[in-house]
């Protein structure tokens, strides 16, 4: 089914002058906001309740600025089509960032502020999205000059001056007095970060630069503490006891992943806020999951399929070609390496990938370009390996096919390859979603089309700062690089990844050890030879530290010591002659995974064994053995293979640059849901309908787990589905002791993929409507799918700082109206209600424990039926009698009308008809129930559109109430509440 053409957004204000009012976006909700202390001589920012009081009161407000128009939307769903989409206002004159600053000027109370409070407002950002108009204006709050941390409101503006939808972290009663003077200075704020943040102690650390303003910016250096110099500028934090000035730095942790945003207390050295910028699972979240030794087998399992080859409509022709797997594939479950040619796409990179000059012709023959930078970064130094990144002459021809049998170790070229290329593909693929310059994306040259360049993605592959996991850190102001890297995955849930034999003697067996992050990996063939102790003589006998002599083609046994490192140790021991090195730990457990120096590089494998074993080894000496990888089970996987996992880490620089706009980063609160749209950024663009099924098992991450298809549970909560027996995640889920079984679901990731649940039902609703178009280049107008990335792109824009679950909702529903003209604002709801964020739940603040789900549709995408008392009261019947449910069209539209999964009952409470469960647990709340006919009936239409669903009750709901939902294709639903009897 192919789109209508957008209706156009230009359209006057509804019948209530909130987000969407008539399309229903509910009760405004807000994010936390810092109170002044007691006593203090202005007003408290409202109550909730009061400022529902406001909202309303604000339609006179502005009701002064345009006419209103009263009809709304979706009142008659079979008609001519959706009603004008209510924005905050209609058409105004003037420049988009004027207009911004005049409608929330013009409605303080309408957002928690005083007037007082929004005298010093700053444009941070202010750009449009080409594909619909709106102007993204982010303004950020001051006080007595200085910026109030986190205090911002985004403007949305469409190309006819009206106001699209208003989000906010406003903080009110600014006229209290504060101090100005910083006993503190920007270095001595460093060392106070530092000491906070467990860091070491700054090494003389220097003011490189500094302004005059009142922000005091200052560059100091990076002092042994952070890979960067350290950014430093004075203003106000907000706190529960007011306003305190504060200097706010962004530290790169030199000795760990963390990019740390900190706030200190400018006159105490406190630390009074920290934000660490880089994403990645908490290693204490995936323990669980990494100890399946063999995958569950899914209670509905589906095969992997055949993939579609998707290119993009304009590839740059410039003969480079990738060995890679292509996409769709999400990993190497989705089939093997292909070699692919002509892949950039010449909106996103109109030179090709390998740009950086926006003159044709490639500046580097390497994984090297406009977009991004790949290569391993083995050491963890955060720096390139000599030699990695993957070299594909003249001719751009980048062919390293790789041996999945093997480690990863062995075929760096083809890890590197296949995270430049997708890495390449997801910003190409965001680019055409509205991830632009203009809006902040990640490029070296911007080829004049706005914003600030050189911030290509420094692509990491095998990193050594860590294993099982992935990262991506994204610098707040646009022009900052942003660095993904990428893990490998052992799997010692197998056992350890390598192994040495010894042939004979009282040593004879084979001995598991772990591997080193800077040699080449051991192979299945081995590395065989005469097993020498190593006695350099000096020092300790076996620590290998000075020149000595082996016996050509020896594996060298060290011990592991501190007289060097185990870098020094494996060059002497390459130098005299070894083909492989065996360390033995010194401490008693399990080895260790060893660390070490990519320069010089070393050419020979280094592995290491137990204490026990190496003892066992050494007292069995001489003989011969051989270090190989160990066979016993599989070779380890490799996160640059895992395109899903590209994605799921680009994601977290696509949403941290959008939202608030691309000088800040945002996503505060604990209904945080970056980790949400990383998921749904991966699984929407590498949606596949000949593996995925919507009410089946869509797991995520199985391939880093060892799993063989995208059904198995993955590193989350639970697999994504529509199927809610398998997905159950409503709103309330989030709460502490909210998830199954009375646990809590993890923030950030476990309530993120909460948010991706709904995200992922939502993306199928609209394929189901619209259909699915396989390449996900192409316009949002020609498939479900793509109109899903489309509206939550826009959805982060529209959004504001801070947002929680019901503002993300609104901010997707203003999207579409703003894209479609409201065309979907039916089907959304729906989708939303379905789990718990519907038009009345309440997000409170972003807190996890103080909103309310609801299941209810918007009021102007519903109707009640033909014959039964209107929605919320009671309709009395027997159980297990057959209910003809009559609900009356415009026109007879035939019989295929209904939306997937369509109609369905829900067990409610009888007094509050709210969809609670009975035995008090939150999640799972109460399933919808597939209804069905009696006998061999079903749903019938006369010729003047009255249709009837006769519905089959079962005996087994006497004395239960339940809610029963008919859903039209076009998302507007009919419902009525049952109470059933004897």
């Amino acid at each position: 089914m192919r789109f209508v053409p957008a209706r156009s957004p230009h359209v006057t204000a509804g019948s209530a002058p909130r987000e969407l009012a008539a399309r229903g976006c509910g009760p405004r909700a807000t994010a936390t906001r810092p109170q002044l202390p007691k006593g203090a001589s202005v007003p408290r920012q409202l109550s909730r309740g009061r400022r529902h009081a406001a909202l309303l009161l604000s339609t006179a407000l502005v009701a002064s600025l345009t006419p209103l128009v009263a009809r709304p939307a979706w009142a008659e769903p079979e008609g001519a089509g959706p009603a004008a989409p209510a924005f905050l206002t209609g058409p105004n004159e003037g420049a988009p960032n004027e207009i911004a600053l005049r409608y929330l000027r013009a409605h303080p109370a309408e957002y928690g502020v005083l007037a007082a409070d929004l005298t010093d407002l700053a444009v941070a950002s202010s750009y449009t999205s080409r594909h619909n108009g709106v102007t993204h204006v982010n303004l950020t709050q001051r006080h007595q000059g200085r910026e109030i941390f986190g205090a911002t409101a985004t403007v949305n503006v469409a190309r006819d001056g009206s106001v699209v939808f208003v989000g906010d972290t406003l903080v009110t009663g600014l006229t209290e007095p504060a101090p100005a003077a910083a006993p503190l200075d920007a270095v001595e704020a460093v060392r106070a970060a530092a000491d906070a943040l467990d860091l070491a102690e700054p090494a003389t650390p220097r003011v490189m630069s500094r302004s005059a303003d009142p922000a005091q910016r200052t560059v100091v250096s990076g002092s042994g503490i952070s890979e960067q110099p350290i950014p430093a500028r004075l203003g106000w934090q907000p706190t529960e006891k007011g306003l305190r000035l504060a200097w706010q730095l962004v530290i790169d942790d030199s000795t760990d992943v963390h990019l740390w945003n900190a706030t200190v207390d400018a006159a105490t050295g406190d630390l009074l806020g920290a934000d660490d910028w880089t994403h990645q699972d908490a290693p204490v979240e995936l323990a669980a999951t990494l100890g399946r030794r063999e995958a569950p087998t899914p209670a509905i399992a589906t095969t992997n399929g055949h993939t579609r080859r998707i290119t993009p409509p304009n590839p740059v022709r410039d003969g480079s070609s990738y060995r890679v797997f292509e996409f769709p594939k999400g990993d190497p479950n989705d089939g093997p390496q292909s070699l692919v040619r002509n892949p950039a796409d010449g909106t996103a990179s109109p030179y090709g990938w390998h740009d950086t000059d926006g003159a044709p012709g490639a500046e580097h023959t390497t994984t090297r370009g406009n977009n991004a930078h790949a290569y391993t970064d083995q050491d963890a130094n955060n720096q390139v390996d000599p030699g990695s990144p993957a070299e594909g002459g003249a001719g751009l021809t980048f062919n390293f096919p790789a041996d999945l049998n093997e480690h990863p170790q062995t075929y760096n070229d083809a890890a590197v390859v296949n995270q430049f290329y997708w890495c390449n593909v997801v910003h190409d693929l965001t680019y055409r979603y509205g991830f632009d310059e203009a809006s902040g994306n990640f490029q070296v040259n911007n080829y004049g089309r706005g914003g600030n360049g050189g911030d290509d993605v420094q692509c990491e592959a095998h990193d050594g700062s860590g294993q099982n996991n992935a990262n991506f850190s994204t610098p707040a102001m646009d022009g900052g690089r942003p660095r993904m890297q990428m893990f490998l995955w052992p799997g010692n849930q197998f056992g350890l990844p390598n192994t040495v034999t010894i042939d004979a003697g009282p040593a004879a067996g084979t001995y598991e050890a772990e591997y080193a992050r800077f040699t080449p990996a051991p192979t299945s063939a081995g590395f065989a030879g005469q097993v020498v102790q190593v006695d350099d003589g000096v020092d300790a006998v076996g620590d290998g530290c000075t020149p000595y002599t082996l016996p050509a083609g020896a594996i060298a046994v060290l011990d592991r010591g501190s007289a060097c490192n185990y870098h020094a140790q494996v060059v002497n021991a390459e130098a005299a002659g070894a083909v492989a090195v065996v360390v033995v730990n010194n401490v008693a457990g399990a080895p260790a995974v060893m660390n070490g120096s990519m320069d010089p590089e070393v050419g020979i494998p280094a592995v290491m064994v137990s204490q026990a074993d190496g003892a066992a080894i050494k007292a069995g000496l001489p003989a011969t053995g051989r270090v190989q990888r160990n066979l016993d089970r599989p070779a380890m996987r490799d996160a640059s293979f895992r395109s899903e996992t590209i994605f799921h880490e680009y994601g977290h620089g696509v949403s941290n640059r959008l939202t608030g706009g691309p000088t800040i980063n945002c996503l505060t609160g604990e209904e945080q849901m970056g980790e949400g749209w990383s998921d749904f950024l991966a699984i929407a663009s590498l949606l596949n309908p000949a593996i995925d099924d919507p009410e089946q098992a869509r797991g995520y991450g199985q391939y880093a787990l060892f799993q063989e298809s995208r059904v198995g549970p993955g590193i989350r909560p639970r697999p994504y589905s529509r199927n809610m027996e398998i997905q159950p995640f409503t709103y309330d889920s989030i709460k502490t002791g909210g998830w199954l079984d009375g646990t809590s679901l993890a923030a950030p990731h476990g309530i993120g993929h909460g948010w991706a649940a709904v995200l992922y039902d939502m993306t199928w609703d609209l394929v189901d409507r619209h259909g699915f178009n396989p390449n996900v280049y192409e316009s949002w107008r020609t498939g479900g799918n793509n109109l899903a990335l489309q509206l939550v792109v826009d959805g982060l824009k529209l959004q504001g700082c801070g947002p929680g679950f019901v503002t993300g909702r609104n901010a997707i529903i203003a999207a579409d109206a703003v894209l479609t003209g409201g065309e979907n604002a039916c089907t959304l709801w729906a989708s939303f209600a379905r789990r718990g964020l519907g038009y009345s739940a309440v997000q409170g603040t972003t807190g996890r424990n103080d909103n309310s789900e609801a299941f209810d549709t918007h009021p102007s995408c519903r109707a009640d039926f033909i014959g039964r008392a209107a929605q919320p009261a009671l309709n009395t019947v027997t159980a297990g009698s057959a209910v003809p449910m009559k609900f009356q069209l415009p026109r007879k539209r035939g019989l295929d009308i209904l939306a997937s999964g369509s109609p369905y009952s829900r067990l409610v409470d009888c007094d509050t008809l709210q969809t609670v469960g009975p035995d008090g647990a939150i999640t799972p709340r109460p399933l919808p129930v597939a209804a069905r006919n009696p006998g061999g009936s079903r749903m019938t239409v006369d010729g003047k559109g009255r249709y009837n669903y006769p519905w089959k009750t079962d005996q087994a709901w006497a004395g239960s109430c339940r809610e029963f939902v008919l859903t039209l294709d076009n998302g507007f639903q009919h419902r009525a509440y049952f109470k059933f009897r004897d």
